[in-house]
């Protein structure tokens, strides 16, 4: 049987490898929020999510080329997607990865006091993609005790705790974090993917990450006082907020 008389639906199974991929960036970019105050763990993440997420829709034309019909219909909405200003960004920083070099995304932070949501007080630094949120904590209260601790870091107070806000970005998209921008690209690489199963007839629902954790409590990570005191500086993110009663 030609390849051109396989009727649509059995195409799907063609995609197997596509979607094998999708799920593959999927599992990287949960990698990226558990390790998202971990420099090297976070940096190698993003590297695998990047070529993941870049592989989907090669892996789909491949898997479909011979299809009548399909070529034609697909290339205008790989195009579209590739001209996508945040896929073209990541598509370029994941051959810098496989063919020149390191990646190294932009890094600042908050350091400074928290009652459990966002920053209370605190002062923004920029913080070397190569180090670890615990190192700097721990580089900042070595500073505060010979500079002093005008935040307050240190002083008994039951209900503030220290912390880090740390911030991952693109230079090209500054006011977004990076874990979101990941997320927007695996939606958008994910909805074309599904597209893709619609035309051979076979129905997906619209593609979610409804399992992702909350930014803001991403971003954060607590350091109580008592182990600072004593020289621990591994600090933990901070359980959502119990929903509201019925």
């Amino acid at each position: 049987m030609e390849s051109d008389d396989i009727p649509l639906t059995a195409t799907a199974e063609r995609l197997e490898s596509a979607m094998d991929r999708m799920q593959e960036a999927h599992f990287f970019l949960h990698g990226l929020e558990e390790y998202y105050h971990a420099a090297d763990p976070f940096r190698w993440h993003l590297n695998a999510f990047l070529r993941a997420l870049k592989e989907v829709p090669q892996l789909t034309a491949m898997a479909l080329q011979n299809v009548a019909g399909f070529p034609a219909w697909y290339r205008p909405r790989r195009e579209a997607l590739a001209t996508d200003p945040l896929i073209r960004h990541l598509a370029e920083q994941r051959d810098y990865v496989v063919h020149r070099g390191m990646l190294k995304p932009s890094s600042s932070a908050m350091l400074g006091i928290t009652r459990g949501r966002g920053i209370k007080l605190g002062m923004g630094v920029p913080l070397d993609p190569m180090i670890d949120s615990d190192s700097a904590m721990r580089r900042f209260v070595e500073a505060i005790k010979t500079n002093g601790d005008f935040l307050g870091v240190l002083l008994p107070d039951d209900s503030t705790i220290p912390c880090i806000e740390r911030h991952w970005g693109l230079p090209e998209f500054p006011k977004a974090n990076l874990v979101d921008l990941c997320a927007d690209a695996w939606i958008k690489v994910a909805g074309l993917l599904r597209d893709v199963y619609e035309w051979t007839g076979v129905e997906l629902s619209e593609p979610g990450l409804s399992c992702r954790h909350d930014s803001a409590q991403l971003r954060l990570r607590v350091y109580p006082r008592e182990k600072l005191a004593a020289g621990d500086y591994r600090g933990y993110r901070l359980p959502p907020p119990e929903p509201p009663a019925a």
